[in-house]
């Protein structure tokens, strides 16, 4: 009967989309990792037996579906990546010592407590930096922001290392989240629509957002995982550009469309008070395709998911519209340090 229900809330997880937190990772890893602390005090062999196998079951499904991601962070030091090497010890010690029970039995049986006490203390961390993570703690809220400062359309092309005394993030360290991988995008092909509540319906060439005026500025892209890095954005304001398609009195609400489908939305008051830019530049060279050429949204203070990149498409509505990860269950308002689900 116990191996119908896991079943059952296996196949119902499965039916999830993915997420850059899916719950089909974090909610099977956390039972394993709390089978793991209850098989310290629990003695009775039956119970210990069954309660390895449900440990094992269900870190092994958080594992397959974290390494699904394609998102290998190892070897970098921010708060997700120390999670997930906790995370791995906890696993491999937990799954060693079922082997050792299981397989081995009398041969390394004296290990068997050692072992399994710590993979306890290692799940207990895992735990611990998990639920840190899913509340936003990990995600630094006071970070170097610098003043708008009107630019060239031209970019050097040569990567900036520093701006208004602020340090850039390299562009080879920079990490990158897509829904389908990097989009490619031909330049003279693109156009950019405008659409929704407007006077006038955009259709805007690529050469003809050069000729917005130009701003650059530093922000720091915060991720939920717990990572992020700064970058010198250049590109034009938003409310320049909707100022040439008229909005309509009632609008209140802007939603960004991307080549891979991908979908995010903003208050329309966000995008102007902030002077929230399109960036095509990023470091003094022209957004890489896999940093989201030709246009990627800075959003400032909001967490990574708000910054679409690869974005074609611009609809002004009335109404708040959930996006790709907002209709999944990610904050709408996505305020960093703030819970990244629901509201």
């Amino acid at each position: 009967m116990l191996h119908a229900y896991i079943l059952i809330f296996v196949g119902a997880l499965l039916k999830l989309d993915s997420m850059v937190f899916s719950l089909l990772h974090w909610i099977p890893s956390a039972l394993a990792a709390i089978c793991a602390i209850l098989l310290v005090f629990s003695k009775e062999k039956t119970l210990h037996r069954n309660l390895s196998y449900i440990m094992a079951f269900f870190g092994l499904i958080g594992l397959v579906d974290y390494l699904s991601q394609g998102i290998f962070t190892l070897f970098t030091f921010d708060l997700h990546t120390i999670h997930s090497w906790i995370g791995f010890i906890a696993l491999s010690l937990s799954l060693f010592n079922l082997v050792i029970r299981t397989l081995l039995k009398d041969k390394l049986l004296k290990y068997h407590c050692i072992t399994g006490y710590a993979a306890a203390v290692f799940s207990l961390f895992a735990l611990l930096l998990g639920l840190t993570l899913l509340l936003g703690a990990g995600t630094p809220t006071s970070y170097s922001q610098t003043d708008q400062l009107p630019a060239s359309n031209i970019l050097p092309e040569v990567e900036a290392k520093e701006f208004q005394g602020v340090l850039l993030t390299k562009l080879s360290e920079q990490r990158n989240n897509a829904i389908t991988g990097t989009q490619y995008i031909d330049r003279d092909l693109y156009r950019l629509q405008v659409t929704g509540m407007v006077d006038n319906k955009l259709k805007v060439t690529y050469s003809e957002l050069l000729s917005l005026p130009p701003y650059s500025q530093v922000v720091y892209m915060p991720c939920v995982e717990g990572w992020g890095f700064y970058a010198k954005w250049t590109g034009f304001r938003l409310k320049d550009l909707l100022n040439l398609a008229g909005l309509a009195s009632n609008a209140s609400y802007v939603v960004f469309h991307s080549a891979d489908g991908y979908s995010t939305g903003l208050p329309l008051d966000y995008l102007v008070n902030k002077n929230i830019l399109l960036a095509y530049g990023i470091n003094d060279v022209t957004l890489p395709a896999d940093r989201g050429f030709p246009l990627q949204v800075v959003a400032i203070d909001k967490y990574g998911y708000k910054w679409a990149k690869w974005v074609t498409g611009i609809e002004v509505v009335d109404e708040v519209v959930a996006g790709f990860w907002e209709s999944r269950g990610y904050s709408n308002s996505a305020d960093v340090g703030g819970f990244p689900y629901g509201g």
